[in-house]
């Protein structure tokens, strides 16, 4: 677990994902957003997940690490509903039945073997002249990928052919991405 992550408390994390929920309640009720909680100066890379009925209803984050964690959260959480492109914009009636999860990243290193891999704590990004693509740990052990499979799918996920992530100008890199949620099953 990223140190970052491990010194929230648990009463922050729910202050956080609270927030996360007035913060939408607020962009859908065109309204002006609730204070962040107290995060003192941390900054990070974020990803938000939001799941309805525990299918997935949009998941974006960011890898920048020098801006404010909760400019970053805001701003996710809200990118999120309101515009991944596989998604439409959430609409007030999803809002009760969503669960909201928040991975706060580590910032990537370059990855030297696949061996290297954890399933379940480590995550992939792949930065190639050609696309990127970023996988959260969860993917890899919820789809029991293997390393090998991860780094495939990862390739995929940049648009790329699944042995994109082998080419020379290709980097791999790894992070990790301890999540919290509203739901309590997903919970890492």
């Amino acid at each position: 677990m990223s140190e970052e992550t491990e010194l929230l408390s648990l009463e922050l994390k729910k202050a956080i994902l609270d927030w996360c929920r007035g913060v939408l309640a607020a962009r859908l009720d065109q309204k002006d957003l609730p204070p962040a909680p107290p995060l003192e100066g941390r900054k990070g890379g974020v990803f938000v997940t939001l799941k309805r009925h525990g299918n997935l209803r949009g998941c974006i984050g960011q890898f920048s690490f020098d801006g404010p964690l909760e400019g970053a959260i805001r701003d996710m959480v809200s990118a999120a509903a309101f515009r991944d492109p596989r998604f439409p914009p959430l609409r007030s009636d999803e809002l009760a039945d969503l669960d909201i999860t928040v991975s706060i990243l580590t910032p990537p290193t370059p990855l030297k073997s696949l061996d290297d891999v954890v399933i379940g704590r480590d995550g992939l990004f792949l930065l190639h002249p050609h696309g990127r693509g970023v996988l959260l740990p969860i993917v890899a052990e919820e789809r029991g990928f293997s390393p090998e499979e991860f780094a495939r799918q990862t390739s995929l996920k940049a648009g790329l052919n699944p042995e994109a992530y082998k080419d020379p100008e290709a980097k791999l890199l790894v992070f990790t991405a301890p999540a919290f949620s509203t739901d309590p099953s997903d919970n890492h």
